[in-house]
Protein backbone atom coordinates (compact mmCIF):
# COMPACT_ATOMS: atom_id res chain seq x y z
CA UNK A 1 0.00 0.00 0.00
CA UNK A 2 1.21 3.52 -0.74
CA UNK A 3 2.92 5.13 2.24
CA UNK A 4 0.61 7.70 3.77
CA UNK A 5 1.36 11.34 4.52
CA UNK A 6 -0.75 14.00 6.14
CA UNK A 7 -2.05 16.64 3.76
CA UNK A 8 -5.56 17.72 2.78
CA UNK A 9 -8.39 17.41 0.28
CA UNK A 10 -10.08 20.27 -1.55
CA UNK A 11 -13.27 18.25 -1.78
CA UNK A 12 -13.78 17.59 1.91
CA UNK A 13 -11.57 20.11 3.64
CA UNK A 14 -10.42 17.22 5.82
CA UNK A 15 -6.94 15.87 6.42
CA UNK A 16 -6.18 12.80 4.44
CA UNK A 17 -3.38 10.46 3.60
CA UNK A 18 -2.39 10.06 0.00
CA UNK A 19 -3.50 6.58 -0.81
CA UNK A 20 -6.82 4.89 -0.29
CA UNK A 21 -9.20 6.41 2.23
CA UNK A 22 -12.54 8.12 2.90
CA UNK A 23 -11.70 10.91 0.45
CA UNK A 24 -11.68 8.46 -2.44
CA UNK A 25 -14.98 6.93 -1.34
CA UNK A 26 -16.60 10.35 -1.09
CA UNK A 27 -15.23 11.56 -4.41
CA UNK A 28 -16.65 8.60 -6.33
CA UNK A 29 -19.99 8.69 -4.50
CA UNK A 30 -20.71 12.43 -4.70
CA UNK A 31 -21.98 12.87 -8.27
CA UNK A 32 -24.08 15.46 -10.10
CA UNK A 33 -25.71 13.83 -13.10
CA UNK A 34 -25.46 15.75 -16.34
CA UNK A 35 -27.43 14.94 -19.45
CA UNK A 36 -29.17 16.67 -22.30
CA UNK A 37 -29.71 20.43 -22.27
CA UNK A 38 -33.36 19.82 -21.40
CA UNK A 39 -32.34 17.62 -18.47
CA UNK A 40 -29.81 20.19 -17.20
CA UNK A 41 -32.25 23.09 -17.59
CA UNK A 42 -34.70 21.34 -15.29
CA UNK A 43 -32.07 20.76 -12.61
CA UNK A 44 -31.68 17.08 -13.42
CA UNK A 45 -35.14 16.43 -11.98
CA UNK A 46 -36.84 13.79 -14.13
CA UNK A 47 -37.52 10.76 -11.93
CA UNK A 48 -41.29 10.63 -12.54
CA UNK A 49 -41.39 12.24 -16.00
CA UNK A 50 -39.12 10.17 -18.21
CA UNK A 51 -38.87 10.14 -22.01
CA UNK A 52 -35.49 11.83 -21.60
CA UNK A 53 -31.96 10.38 -21.89
CA UNK A 54 -30.82 11.92 -18.60
CA UNK A 55 -33.29 9.81 -16.66
CA UNK A 56 -30.71 7.00 -16.67
CA UNK A 57 -29.04 8.81 -13.78
CA UNK A 58 -32.28 8.76 -11.77
CA UNK A 59 -34.85 6.18 -12.88
CA UNK A 60 -34.42 3.86 -15.91
CA UNK A 61 -38.20 3.38 -15.99
CA UNK A 62 -38.29 6.83 -17.56
CA UNK A 63 -37.30 5.26 -20.87
CA UNK A 64 -40.61 3.40 -20.73
CA UNK A 65 -42.35 6.72 -21.39
CA UNK A 66 -40.89 6.85 -24.92
CA UNK A 67 -43.31 5.94 -27.72
CA UNK A 68 -41.00 6.77 -30.66
CA UNK A 69 -37.36 5.99 -31.32
CA UNK A 70 -34.87 8.80 -30.91
CA UNK A 71 -31.23 9.83 -30.90
CA UNK A 72 -29.78 12.76 -28.97
CA UNK A 73 -26.44 14.36 -28.25
CA UNK A 74 -25.07 17.53 -26.75
CA UNK A 75 -22.04 19.76 -26.45
CA UNK A 76 -21.23 21.69 -23.29
CA UNK A 77 -18.79 24.37 -22.26
CA UNK A 78 -17.90 24.46 -18.57
CA UNK A 79 -16.40 27.45 -16.81
CA UNK A 80 -14.98 26.89 -13.31
CA UNK A 81 -14.01 29.85 -11.16
CA UNK A 82 -12.37 29.25 -7.80
CA UNK A 83 -11.82 32.13 -5.38
CA UNK A 84 -9.40 31.47 -2.53
CA UNK A 85 -8.83 33.42 0.69
CA UNK A 86 -5.63 32.74 2.63
CA UNK A 87 -4.73 34.94 5.60
CA UNK A 88 -6.69 37.90 4.20
CA UNK A 89 -5.18 37.49 0.71
CA UNK A 90 -7.69 36.78 -2.08
CA UNK A 91 -6.96 35.29 -5.48
CA UNK A 92 -8.92 33.47 -8.17
CA UNK A 93 -8.36 31.04 -11.03
CA UNK A 94 -10.56 30.36 -14.05
CA UNK A 95 -10.69 27.37 -16.37
CA UNK A 96 -12.85 26.52 -19.36
CA UNK A 97 -13.29 23.28 -21.28
CA UNK A 98 -15.60 21.86 -23.94
CA UNK A 99 -16.76 18.27 -24.12
CA UNK A 100 -19.67 15.99 -25.02
CA UNK A 101 -21.81 15.36 -21.91
CA UNK A 102 -24.21 12.84 -23.40
CA UNK A 103 -24.91 10.57 -26.37
CA UNK A 104 -28.11 8.57 -26.29
CA UNK A 105 -30.26 6.36 -28.43
CA UNK A 106 -33.63 4.71 -27.75
CA UNK A 107 -35.23 2.09 -29.99
CA UNK A 108 -38.97 1.67 -29.41
CA UNK A 109 -41.00 -1.37 -30.39
CA UNK A 110 -44.82 -1.40 -30.57
CA UNK A 111 -45.91 -4.68 -28.97
CA UNK A 112 -49.57 -3.79 -28.34
CA UNK A 113 -50.77 -6.47 -30.77
CA UNK A 114 -49.62 -9.19 -28.34
CA UNK A 115 -52.60 -8.38 -26.05
CA UNK A 116 -50.34 -8.87 -23.03
CA UNK A 117 -50.94 -5.42 -21.65
CA UNK A 118 -47.57 -4.20 -22.86
CA UNK A 119 -47.87 -1.35 -25.35
CA UNK A 120 -44.24 -0.39 -26.01
CA UNK A 121 -40.85 -1.81 -25.10
CA UNK A 122 -37.61 0.12 -25.35
CA UNK A 123 -33.91 -0.57 -25.64
CA UNK A 124 -31.74 2.40 -24.69
CA UNK A 125 -28.01 2.97 -24.73
CA UNK A 126 -25.63 5.87 -24.38
CA UNK A 127 -23.21 7.86 -22.26
CA UNK A 128 -23.65 10.54 -19.60
CA UNK A 129 -21.16 12.63 -17.65
CA UNK A 130 -21.89 12.15 -13.94
CA UNK A 131 -18.96 13.95 -12.26
CA UNK A 132 -16.58 16.75 -13.17
CA UNK A 133 -13.35 17.05 -11.17
CA UNK A 134 -11.89 20.01 -13.07
CA UNK A 135 -11.01 22.59 -10.46
CA UNK A 136 -7.79 24.55 -10.04
CA UNK A 137 -6.78 27.19 -7.54
CA UNK A 138 -3.85 29.13 -6.15
CA UNK A 139 -3.21 30.90 -2.88
CA UNK A 140 -0.36 32.94 -1.43
CA UNK A 141 0.40 34.84 1.75
CA UNK A 142 2.51 34.90 4.89
CA UNK A 143 2.26 32.78 8.02
CA UNK A 144 4.66 31.50 10.63
CA UNK A 145 3.87 27.79 10.30
CA UNK A 146 5.67 25.89 7.53
CA UNK A 147 5.16 22.63 5.68
CA UNK A 148 8.64 21.75 6.93
CA UNK A 149 7.28 21.71 10.48
CA UNK A 150 4.90 18.92 9.43
CA UNK A 151 7.64 16.97 7.68
CA UNK A 152 10.02 17.27 10.65
CA UNK A 153 7.34 16.23 13.15
CA UNK A 154 6.43 13.17 11.11
CA UNK A 155 10.04 12.00 11.04
CA UNK A 156 10.53 12.14 14.80
CA UNK A 157 12.48 9.13 16.09
CA UNK A 158 13.31 7.68 12.65
CA UNK A 159 16.93 6.99 11.83
CA UNK A 160 18.04 9.05 8.76
CA UNK A 161 19.24 5.84 7.08
CA UNK A 162 15.70 4.41 7.08
CA UNK A 163 13.82 7.66 6.56
CA UNK A 164 12.99 6.81 2.95
CA UNK A 165 11.39 3.53 4.04
CA UNK A 166 8.95 5.31 6.36
CA UNK A 167 8.49 8.83 4.93
CA UNK A 168 9.37 8.69 1.20
CA UNK A 169 6.92 11.41 0.15
CA UNK A 170 7.69 13.96 2.86
CA UNK A 171 10.51 13.96 5.41
CA UNK A 172 12.88 11.94 3.22
CA UNK A 173 12.65 14.57 0.48
CA UNK A 174 13.19 17.39 2.96
CA UNK A 175 16.18 15.58 4.48
CA UNK A 176 17.68 14.92 1.05
CA UNK A 177 17.52 18.64 0.24
CA UNK A 178 18.91 19.71 3.65
CA UNK A 179 15.67 21.48 4.55
CA UNK A 180 15.39 19.51 7.80
CA UNK A 181 18.10 18.04 10.05
CA UNK A 182 18.12 15.43 12.86
CA UNK A 183 19.66 15.82 16.29
CA UNK A 184 21.41 13.08 18.26
CA UNK A 185 18.05 11.56 19.24
CA UNK A 186 16.69 11.62 15.69
CA UNK A 187 14.33 14.46 16.45
CA UNK A 188 14.16 16.58 13.32
CA UNK A 189 13.98 20.34 13.02
CA UNK A 190 13.55 22.55 9.94
CA UNK A 191 16.25 25.01 8.91
CA UNK A 192 14.07 27.97 9.74
CA UNK A 193 14.21 30.86 12.17
CA UNK A 194 11.45 32.80 13.93
CA UNK A 195 10.41 34.75 10.82
CA UNK A 196 7.28 34.21 8.73
CA UNK A 197 7.20 32.07 5.62
CA UNK A 198 5.77 33.34 2.35
CA UNK A 199 3.53 30.54 1.02
CA UNK A 200 2.45 29.99 -2.56
CA UNK A 201 0.57 26.86 -3.62
CA UNK A 202 -1.07 25.91 -6.92
CA UNK A 203 -3.36 22.88 -7.11
CA UNK A 204 -4.60 21.51 -10.43
CA UNK A 205 -7.46 18.98 -10.35
CA UNK A 206 -8.65 17.36 -13.57
CA UNK A 207 -10.89 14.55 -14.72
CA UNK A 208 -14.38 13.18 -14.21
CA UNK A 209 -16.63 10.13 -14.36
CA UNK A 210 -18.47 8.98 -17.48
CA UNK A 211 -21.32 6.48 -17.37
CA UNK A 212 -21.90 4.12 -20.32
CA UNK A 213 -25.25 2.36 -20.04
CA UNK A 214 -27.61 -0.17 -21.58
CA UNK A 215 -31.26 -0.20 -20.47
CA UNK A 216 -34.46 -2.08 -21.18
CA UNK A 217 -37.90 -0.76 -20.29
CA UNK A 218 -41.58 -1.24 -20.99
CA UNK A 219 -44.97 0.50 -20.93
CA UNK A 220 -47.82 -1.46 -19.34
CA UNK A 221 -51.30 -0.17 -20.33
CA UNK A 222 -50.06 3.45 -20.13
CA UNK A 223 -50.22 3.21 -16.33
CA UNK A 224 -47.08 1.43 -15.14
CA UNK A 225 -43.62 1.88 -16.60
CA UNK A 226 -40.65 -0.15 -15.46
CA UNK A 227 -37.02 -0.38 -16.46
CA UNK A 228 -33.59 -1.72 -15.62
CA UNK A 229 -30.12 -0.66 -16.67
CA UNK A 230 -26.57 -1.83 -16.34
CA UNK A 231 -23.82 0.76 -16.46
CA UNK A 232 -20.07 0.84 -16.67
CA UNK A 233 -18.50 3.96 -15.16
CA UNK A 234 -15.01 5.12 -16.08
CA UNK A 235 -13.08 7.36 -13.70
CA UNK A 236 -10.11 9.55 -14.50
CA UNK A 237 -8.81 11.91 -11.83
CA UNK A 238 -5.48 13.66 -11.37
CA UNK A 239 -4.17 16.13 -8.84
CA UNK A 240 -0.93 18.05 -9.21
CA UNK A 241 0.29 20.49 -6.60
CA UNK A 242 3.30 22.77 -6.37
CA UNK A 243 3.98 24.25 -2.93
CA UNK A 244 6.63 26.95 -2.55
CA UNK A 245 7.78 28.68 0.60
CA UNK A 246 10.26 31.55 0.89
CA UNK A 247 11.83 32.75 4.11
CA UNK A 248 11.10 36.39 4.91
CA UNK A 249 14.07 36.45 7.31
CA UNK A 250 17.20 34.41 6.58
CA UNK A 251 19.20 35.48 9.61
CA UNK A 252 21.27 32.59 10.95
CA UNK A 253 20.05 29.91 8.52
CA UNK A 254 21.23 28.66 5.14
CA UNK A 255 17.79 27.92 3.70
CA UNK A 256 16.25 30.55 1.42
CA UNK A 257 13.27 28.75 -0.14
CA UNK A 258 11.98 25.34 -1.16
CA UNK A 259 9.53 23.85 -3.66
CA UNK A 260 7.58 20.67 -2.98
CA UNK A 261 5.77 18.91 -5.84
CA UNK A 262 3.25 16.08 -5.71
CA UNK A 263 1.41 14.29 -8.52
CA UNK A 264 -1.37 11.79 -8.05
CA UNK A 265 -3.70 10.04 -10.50
CA UNK A 266 -6.59 7.62 -10.26
CA UNK A 267 -7.99 5.56 -13.11
CA UNK A 268 -10.45 2.72 -13.21
CA UNK A 269 -13.96 1.57 -13.89
CA UNK A 270 -16.93 -0.06 -12.25
CA UNK A 271 -20.39 -1.47 -12.87
CA UNK A 272 -23.78 -0.84 -11.29
CA UNK A 273 -27.40 -1.82 -11.75
CA UNK A 274 -30.44 0.45 -11.57
CA UNK A 275 -34.06 -0.65 -11.20
CA UNK A 276 -37.08 1.61 -11.38
CA UNK A 277 -40.81 2.00 -11.87
CA UNK A 278 -43.22 4.85 -12.62
CA UNK A 279 -46.93 4.72 -11.81
CA UNK A 280 -49.63 7.05 -13.17
CA UNK A 281 -52.65 7.12 -10.81
CA UNK A 282 -54.08 9.87 -13.06
CA UNK A 283 -52.95 11.78 -16.13
CA UNK A 284 -52.07 14.63 -13.77
CA UNK A 285 -50.05 12.70 -11.17
CA UNK A 286 -46.98 10.52 -11.65
CA UNK A 287 -45.01 8.64 -8.98
CA UNK A 288 -41.55 7.16 -9.43
CA UNK A 289 -39.27 4.95 -7.39
CA UNK A 290 -35.76 3.68 -8.15
CA UNK A 291 -32.92 1.72 -6.59
CA UNK A 292 -29.26 2.17 -7.56
CA UNK A 293 -26.92 -0.60 -6.47
CA UNK A 294 -23.38 0.27 -5.40
CA UNK A 295 -20.92 0.89 -8.20
CA UNK A 296 -18.17 -1.72 -7.87
CA UNK A 297 -15.00 0.06 -8.93
CA UNK A 298 -11.58 -1.38 -9.73
CA UNK A 299 -9.08 1.43 -9.15
CA UNK A 300 -5.41 2.03 -9.93
CA UNK A 301 -3.56 4.86 -8.15
CA UNK A 302 -0.19 6.24 -9.16
CA UNK A 303 1.79 8.87 -7.27
CA UNK A 304 5.16 10.56 -7.15
CA UNK A 305 6.75 13.52 -5.38
CA UNK A 306 9.89 15.64 -5.55
CA UNK A 307 11.48 18.58 -3.79
CA UNK A 308 14.23 21.11 -4.20
CA UNK A 309 15.62 23.66 -1.76
CA UNK A 310 17.60 26.81 -2.35
CA UNK A 311 20.36 27.49 0.18
CA UNK A 312 22.83 30.33 0.43
CA UNK A 313 25.40 28.12 -1.34
CA UNK A 314 23.14 26.84 -4.10
CA UNK A 315 20.26 24.55 -5.00
CA UNK A 316 19.90 21.12 -3.37
CA UNK A 317 17.91 18.42 -5.16
CA UNK A 318 16.85 14.85 -4.44
CA UNK A 319 18.96 11.93 -5.58
CA UNK A 320 16.91 10.15 -8.32
CA UNK A 321 17.06 6.89 -6.34
CA UNK A 322 15.15 8.61 -3.50
CA UNK A 323 12.32 10.01 -5.65
CA UNK A 324 9.24 7.95 -4.71
CA UNK A 325 6.93 6.45 -7.33
CA UNK A 326 4.12 4.08 -6.42
CA UNK A 327 1.35 2.21 -8.16
CA UNK A 328 -1.41 0.44 -6.28
CA UNK A 329 -4.67 -1.30 -7.12
CA UNK A 330 -7.72 -1.57 -4.91
CA UNK A 331 -11.52 -1.54 -5.05
CA UNK A 332 -14.25 0.84 -3.93
CA UNK A 333 -17.95 0.14 -3.42
CA UNK A 334 -20.05 3.28 -3.46
CA UNK A 335 -23.27 3.54 -1.39
CA UNK A 336 -26.66 2.29 -2.49
CA UNK A 337 -29.09 5.04 -3.54
CA UNK A 338 -32.86 5.25 -3.20
CA UNK A 339 -34.84 7.73 -5.29
CA UNK A 340 -38.46 8.75 -4.91
CA UNK A 341 -40.10 11.12 -7.41
CA UNK A 342 -43.32 13.07 -7.81
CA UNK A 343 -44.42 14.55 -11.12
CA UNK A 344 -47.33 16.83 -11.96
CA UNK A 345 -48.30 17.15 -15.64
CA UNK A 346 -50.54 19.95 -16.88
CA UNK A 347 -51.64 18.43 -20.16
CA UNK A 348 -49.64 19.86 -23.05
CA UNK A 349 -48.90 23.03 -21.09
CA UNK A 350 -46.05 21.85 -18.90
CA UNK A 351 -44.92 19.83 -15.90
CA UNK A 352 -43.18 19.93 -12.50
CA UNK A 353 -41.03 17.18 -11.00
CA UNK A 354 -39.49 16.65 -7.56
CA UNK A 355 -36.78 14.05 -6.86
CA UNK A 356 -35.71 12.98 -3.37
CA UNK A 357 -32.49 10.97 -3.46
CA UNK A 358 -31.25 9.29 -0.29
CA UNK A 359 -27.84 7.77 0.29
CA UNK A 360 -25.50 7.24 3.19
CA UNK A 361 -21.91 7.96 2.19
CA UNK A 362 -20.83 5.92 5.22
CA UNK A 363 -22.07 2.80 3.43
CA UNK A 364 -19.18 3.08 0.99
CA UNK A 365 -16.33 0.62 1.39
CA UNK A 366 -12.70 0.15 0.43
CA UNK A 367 -11.74 -3.36 -0.62
CA UNK A 368 -8.44 -5.04 -1.31
CA UNK A 369 -7.52 -5.75 -4.91
CA UNK A 370 -8.18 -9.11 -6.49
CA UNK A 371 -5.06 -8.67 -8.65
CA UNK A 372 -2.62 -11.35 -7.48
CA UNK A 373 0.33 -9.13 -8.46
CA UNK A 374 -0.46 -6.93 -5.43
CA UNK A 375 -0.35 -7.81 -1.76
CA UNK A 376 -3.72 -7.99 0.02
CA UNK A 377 -4.47 -5.19 2.45
CA UNK A 378 -7.01 -5.07 5.28
CA UNK A 379 -8.94 -1.77 5.05
CA UNK A 380 -10.61 -2.21 8.44
CA UNK A 381 -9.14 1.01 9.86
CA UNK A 382 -9.93 3.04 6.74
CA UNK A 383 -13.47 1.68 6.54
CA UNK A 384 -14.06 2.58 10.17
CA UNK A 385 -13.18 6.19 9.29
CA UNK A 386 -15.57 5.98 6.31
CA UNK A 387 -18.34 4.76 8.58
CA UNK A 388 -17.67 7.28 11.36
CA UNK A 389 -16.87 10.39 9.31
CA UNK A 390 -19.16 10.12 6.29
CA UNK A 391 -22.87 10.86 6.72
CA UNK A 392 -26.23 10.25 5.13
CA UNK A 393 -27.75 12.88 2.85
CA UNK A 394 -31.06 13.64 1.19
CA UNK A 395 -30.51 15.31 -2.17
CA UNK A 396 -33.43 17.33 -3.52
CA UNK A 397 -34.00 18.29 -7.16
CA UNK A 398 -36.92 20.33 -8.46
CA UNK A 399 -37.57 21.09 -12.11
CA UNK A 400 -40.30 22.50 -14.29
CA UNK A 401 -41.16 23.12 -17.92
CA UNK A 402 -43.76 25.33 -19.57
CA UNK A 403 -44.76 24.75 -23.20
CA UNK A 404 -46.05 27.39 -25.62
CA UNK A 405 -47.99 25.89 -28.54
CA UNK A 406 -45.99 22.70 -27.98
CA UNK A 407 -43.15 24.22 -30.02
CA UNK A 408 -41.39 26.58 -27.58
CA UNK A 409 -40.38 25.57 -24.04
CA UNK A 410 -39.21 27.49 -20.98
CA UNK A 411 -37.49 25.53 -18.20
CA UNK A 412 -35.98 25.98 -14.77
CA UNK A 413 -34.59 23.88 -11.94
CA UNK A 414 -32.93 23.79 -8.54
CA UNK A 415 -30.80 21.20 -6.73
CA UNK A 416 -29.88 20.95 -3.07
CA UNK A 417 -27.03 18.60 -2.08
CA UNK A 418 -26.03 18.35 1.61
CA UNK A 419 -22.36 17.57 2.16
CA UNK A 420 -21.85 13.98 3.13
CA UNK A 421 -18.72 14.48 5.23
CA UNK A 422 -18.68 15.49 8.90
CA UNK A 423 -15.64 17.72 8.53
CA UNK A 424 -16.84 19.21 5.24
CA UNK A 425 -20.09 20.35 6.84
CA UNK A 426 -18.13 22.39 9.37
CA UNK A 427 -16.42 24.42 6.64
CA UNK A 428 -18.38 26.96 4.62
CA UNK A 429 -21.96 26.09 3.79
CA UNK A 430 -23.13 22.62 4.77
CA UNK A 431 -24.52 22.04 1.29
CA UNK A 432 -23.93 22.63 -2.40
CA UNK A 433 -26.65 23.85 -4.73
CA UNK A 434 -27.46 24.15 -8.42
CA UNK A 435 -29.64 26.69 -10.19
CA UNK A 436 -30.51 26.16 -13.84
CA UNK A 437 -32.67 27.35 -16.70
CA UNK A 438 -33.08 26.99 -20.42
CA UNK A 439 -35.13 27.09 -23.60
CA UNK A 440 -36.31 24.50 -26.07
CA UNK A 441 -37.49 24.58 -29.68
CA UNK A 442 -39.38 21.94 -31.64
CA UNK A 443 -39.08 21.86 -35.42
CA UNK A 444 -40.97 18.86 -36.79
CA UNK A 445 -38.91 15.83 -35.71
CA UNK A 446 -36.01 17.86 -34.34
CA UNK A 447 -35.78 19.28 -30.81
CA UNK A 448 -33.10 21.87 -30.07
CA UNK A 449 -32.41 22.77 -26.44
CA UNK A 450 -30.24 25.33 -24.65
CA UNK A 451 -29.43 25.46 -20.94
CA UNK A 452 -27.19 27.00 -18.31
CA UNK A 453 -26.59 25.38 -14.94
CA UNK A 454 -24.73 26.87 -11.96
CA UNK A 455 -23.14 24.63 -9.32
CA UNK A 456 -22.08 26.60 -6.21
CA UNK A 457 -19.82 25.13 -3.54
CA UNK A 458 -17.83 26.42 -0.59
CA UNK A 459 -15.24 24.56 1.43
CA UNK A 460 -11.88 24.85 3.16
CA UNK A 461 -8.60 23.49 1.84
CA UNK A 462 -5.89 22.65 4.36
CA UNK A 463 -2.38 22.15 3.04
CA UNK A 464 -1.56 21.00 6.59
CA UNK A 465 -2.99 21.43 10.06
CA UNK A 466 -2.07 25.08 10.62
CA UNK A 467 -2.74 26.22 7.03
CA UNK A 468 -6.33 27.13 6.08
CA UNK A 469 -7.62 28.44 2.77
CA UNK A 470 -11.30 29.21 2.16
CA UNK A 471 -12.60 28.30 -1.29
CA UNK A 472 -15.69 29.41 -3.19
CA UNK A 473 -16.24 27.40 -6.37
CA UNK A 474 -18.69 28.32 -9.13
CA UNK A 475 -19.15 25.81 -11.93
CA UNK A 476 -21.12 27.24 -14.88
CA UNK A 477 -22.19 24.80 -17.58
CA UNK A 478 -23.60 25.87 -20.96
CA UNK A 479 -25.30 23.01 -22.79
CA UNK A 480 -26.52 22.84 -26.39
CA UNK A 481 -28.37 19.68 -27.36
CA UNK A 482 -30.36 18.14 -30.17
CA UNK A 483 -32.82 15.26 -30.26
CA UNK A 484 -34.11 13.64 -33.42
CA UNK A 485 -37.19 11.38 -33.35
CA UNK A 486 -37.32 8.71 -36.02
CA UNK A 487 -41.08 8.29 -35.99
CA UNK A 488 -43.16 11.43 -35.83
CA UNK A 489 -46.67 11.10 -34.40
Amino acid sequence: MITKIVLASVFTGAFFAFGQNETDVYRLSNTYVQGSARFDAMGGSFGALGAESGCIGINPAGFGRASVSSFSFGVIGTSVKTTSRFNENTSSMDAFNVRIPNLAGTIVSDVSSSNSGLIYTQISFGMNRIANFNNSFNYSGQQFESLLDVFASGASGIDPNTLYDYQPYTASLAYQTYAIDPDANNNYYPRLNSGDMLHNRTVLNKGGINEFYFAISANYIDKIYFGASISYNTINFSESLVHKETLTDTTGVSLRSFIYQYDYSTKGGGTNLKLGAIFLPTDFLRLGIALHTPTFYQITDESTANMQALHNDGMRTVDPSFIPADKYKYRIWTPTKFVGSLGLVFGDNGCINVDLEYLNYGWGRLKTTNDEAYVDYDYAAENKVVKDQLLDALNVRVGGEWAINNTFFVRGGYGYYPKGDTLARSYGKSYSQTISGGLGFRINRVYIDLSVRYLMQSTVYKAFYESRTELDITNTTFNVGMQYKFDYK
